[in-house]
């Protein structure tokens, strides 16, 4: 027996898993909303130091709240947390590619 949690969007369920009713049966639905900007937050806070660890910045808490204020507001093909915590995930790697590619001072 073999127990599996997925995630899909309604319409790539609708393409894939609807269609096939053996494959339907098997799956039990749990429609899950978009979590809210402030719960966007919580959820970033919660993952701040593992993107720190990963990129070795620093990621302070405006850049959190502006990186879930912002993707909410201006990313409109994706949905919260992801849209954000992608958003995160870009910021501390292009950082970090900026930190690593300064030149070291002349003497």
């Amino acid at each position: 027996e073999l127990h599996c949690v997925g995630a899909t969007t309604l319409d790539e369920y609708r393409q894939y898993i609807e269609k096939d009713a053996a494959l339907e049966r098997r799956f039990q639905k749990v429609y899950v909303a978009e979590p809210t900007v402030e719960d966007t937050i919580a959820i970033l806070r919660g993952l701040k130091e593992r993107y720190e660890l990963h990129h070795h910045v620093q990621i302070t808490d405006p850049a959190i709240v502006a990186a879930a204020t912002l993707s909410h507001r201006y990313i409109s093909d994706r949905m919260l947390p992801d849209k954000a915590i992608d958003l995160i995930d870009e910021a501390g790697a292009s950082l970090r590619m900026q930190m690593d590619s300064k030149p070291e001072a002349l003497d």
